[in-house]
């Protein structure tokens, strides 16, 4: 009966070594992956500490310049020569500065190119207490500016400054100057047309001429319609626009080139209106006969702020049904490189005769002789 137990006895005796073994080689290896986890702690907690000195020191560090400056100062600095530049660039790139007194015009850069505007002078409207300011805008571009706004201020002219002051607003004088200026806006509905001139005035509020010793404005174009091209480099719509009372020159585009017509005056005749015009001719030739053929009506209509689009349209549709046909010679030759008077006549009254649609056919030009320089 004792067999049984011995025989499991002595089976059970290799089982608990193999077991005791294993046991002995699993803690060896246990005590070798806590001895490389302490190692790798400390490693990581001298590297951590490193990487944190390194911080410490770059945060202490980039606040102070070679010169002694803080970090905010430094950044402060910075905000305001950018500030500074950006007011500058506004003030180069998207305004024009007037003032009455200036000869010539003054360059207006806009998103569909630069323009140029004079300002002709103005006059005290007695019935708003305000100023009407009369301007005069350059477009050298094929596109048809057909309505836009004017955004800027006003006032006094820029104070004297002493040699050595900046013109900036970190100047007291000139923050001074720029809080009195007087902002306004003008819708204009004149249209620009290409490669002309166009005058019109604009209101501002006044109390005094001296609150327009300086206007300074922007040019927001909000429609604009662009002249399109033929193959032969003409203009899809080779008619001038001419209003009687503009001192403007427009652009009249013949086969011959482009040549430009001031209208200088009108007289009431037996037979109609003559115009008195002026006529430039950039070209080296001369144009012998020439006539001016087209249609003449009232002055065109001027879209009001509260009128609206279709009625707009319906005053347009009754304008341009009332303009009449007319075809002139122009009385004398143009001669080249210069400005040549002469005039047309149109067989209406001189109260219908406010506004030309026209185009000039060239019939016969010369060249000046040519010179043999060998004799």
């Amino acid at each position: 009966m004792k067999f049984p137990t011995v025989r499991i006895l002595f089976l059970l005796t290799p089982l608990s070594l193999l077991l005791s073994g294993c046991n002995s080689d699993l803690e060896e290896r246990v005590d070798r992956l806590e001895a490389e986890l302490r190692g790798v702690r400390s490693d990581t907690r001298d590297e951590v500490s490193e990487l944190k000195n390194r911080v410490i020191s770059a945060e202490t560090t980039i606040g102070i310049s070679s010169d002694g400056r803080s970090f905010e100062d430094r950044i402060g600095q910075l905000e305001a020569s950018v500030s500074e530049y950006a007011s500058m660039r506004q003030g180069n790139n998207g305004m024009v500065y007037l003032r009455p007194n200036l000869r010539g015009h003054a360059p207006l850069n806009t998103d569909h190119g630069t323009f140029l505007v004079r300002m002709e002078g103005m006059d005290l409207n007695i019935e708003t207490g305000g100023y009407n300011v009369h301007l005069n805008i350059g477009n050298p571009h094929a596109i048809a500016i057909e309505q836009f706004t004017l955004v800027g201020d006003h006032g006094g002219g820029t104070p004297q400054l002493a040699e050595g002051e900046a013109y900036s607003l970190d100047n007291p004088k000139i923050r001074k100057w720029q809080e009195s200026l007087k902002p306004f806006e003008y819708r204009v509905t004149k249209t620009l047309e290409p490669f002309s001139w166009t005058p019109f005035d604009i209101e501002l509020t006044a109390d005094s001429r001296e609150e327009l010793e300086m206007i300074r404005f922007s040019l927001r174009v909000e429609n604009a319609r662009l002249k399109r091209q033929t193959a032969i480099g003409g203009s899809e719509n080779p008619y001038a626009h001419i209003s009687i009372d503009s001192q403007a020159a427009s652009v009249l585009r013949t086969e011959y080139g482009a040549f430009l017509i001031t209208v200088k005056g009108a007289e009431k005749t037996d037979l109609g209106t003559r115009l008195d015009l002026e006529i430039g001719n950039p070209y080296g030739f001369t144009i012998n006969e020439c006539r001016l053929v087209g249609e003449y009506g009232p002055a065109i209509p001027q879209r009001a702020d509260s009128t609206t689009p279709e009625e707009f349209s319906e005053q347009m549709g009754t304008w341009s049904a009332s303009l009449q046909p007319f075809e002139s010679m122009v009385s004398s030759k143009v001669s080249n490189f210069r400005w040549n008077a002469a005039s047309v006549l149109i067989p209406g009254p001189i109260e219908n005769v406010q506004f030309l649609r026209c185009q000039l056919r060239v019939e016969d030009v010369t060249l000046p002789a040519a010179t043999d320089k060998s004799r």
